[in-house]
């Protein structure tokens, strides 16, 4: 089995010549190349484009493609194994639960060499007769601007791990990585839970988040970004009197609040983002703070239209 948590050929192209790279029209965010529909594709919006044949911006025949996803996997598999047979499992190949539950089944029986797949391999799936387990870029989701990608890292090659070596025979993993140092990387490599633990707690003492805090993040959106950024930043200005008016002198050391700033993609479908957050460091403040969040989002609802989220799961 090969794991690589993204899908498509190329997870962009660009032009060599002056840099230029595709993004989406609507999304802040490049274009991911899809070989097998020769298309670009945004994986926030669906938009397609057509893939250029020349540089949009400087007219140059010099496109590059860049990146590794699922289906690039793939191919390789096939030109270096031409009489194996491999499966791709995402959501490209994956429309129906039928559909999933046939190439598992497919793959369970021996009727297939490989499974290559995104994150809907990494779990769930008993397959005795799976020995070796390879992880394509594992460093891809340490880059996520998210305080939990650390742990999401370390959970997700756990969880592939533990595909390897599920009967009598011993299983191995392999693991793809230009960070082999990296605490997430290095305590799954050796099945150390109990140390990742003690290293992930006090990396999150240190920046005050979950659980030395609790974590609120007010999400706004507008198509008019302008508009948005003024609104936003009265917005958190009036916000944090209201807070401080609400939770008194000694409730204002257990609130740290940030100015408005755009969330990490600031375009999703034609519509800007941005955001406010919030740390409450103790958690006897958190019904007084939540309430007035609320009240205060109620009664400036026909200004902004904000989104209240505690602890977010997801921060982009």
């Amino acid at each position: 089995m090969l794991f690589l948590n993204r899908r498509g050929y190329s997870t962009f192209i660009s032009c060599r010549s002056c840099g230029h790279v595709v993004m989406c029209d609507n999304c802040d965010i490049s274009m991911t190349y899809h070989k097998g529909e020769n298309r670009l594709r945004c994986h926030f919006c669906g938009a397609t484009q057509t893939l250029p044949a020349v540089c949009p911006a400087c007219g140059k025949p010099f496109i590059k493609y860049f990146g590794i996803g699922t289906e690039q996997v793939e191919e390789a598999l096939h030109d270096l194994f031409p009489k194996a047979v491999t499966l791709r499992m995402d959501t490209d190949t994956i429309r129906t639960k039928d559909s999933m539950q046939q190439m598992l089944g497919a793959f369970a029986r021996g009727e297939a060499q490989f499974l290559v797949g995104t994150q809907m391999i990494a779990k769930g799936h008993d397959f005795p007769n799976v020995t070796l387990i390879g992880v394509v870029a594992a460093d891809a989701t340490l880059m996520i601007p998210d305080y939990r990608s650390t742990e999401r890292t370390f959970q997700l090659l756990t969880q592939v791990a533990g595909r390897a070596g599920r009967d009598e025979n011993p299983g191995k993993v392999v693991i793809q990585t230009y960070s082999p140092a990296h605490p997430a990387i290095r305590y799954a490599r050796e099945h150390d839970y109990k140390s990742f633990y003690h290293y992930e707690l006090e990396q999150r003492k240190k920046a005050v988040f979950p659980p030395f805090s609790i974590f609120i993040r007010i999400l706004f959106s507008s198509d008019d970004e302008s508009a948005l950024l003024a609104g936003v930043t009265t917005y958190a200005e009036q916000l944090k009197h209201a807070l401080d008016e609400r939770l008194g002198k000694e409730g204002e050391k257990d609130l740290m609040l940030y100015s408005a700033s755009s969330d990490p993609i600031k375009r999703k479908q034609r519509v800007y983002r941005y955001q406010i957050l919030i740390k409450l460091l103790r958690t006897a403040r958190l019904s007084s703070t939540i309430q007035t969040i609320y009240t205060f989002a109620a009664d400036h609802r026909s200004e902004l239209f904000a989104m209240v989220e505690v602890n977010p799961q997801d921060m982009l």
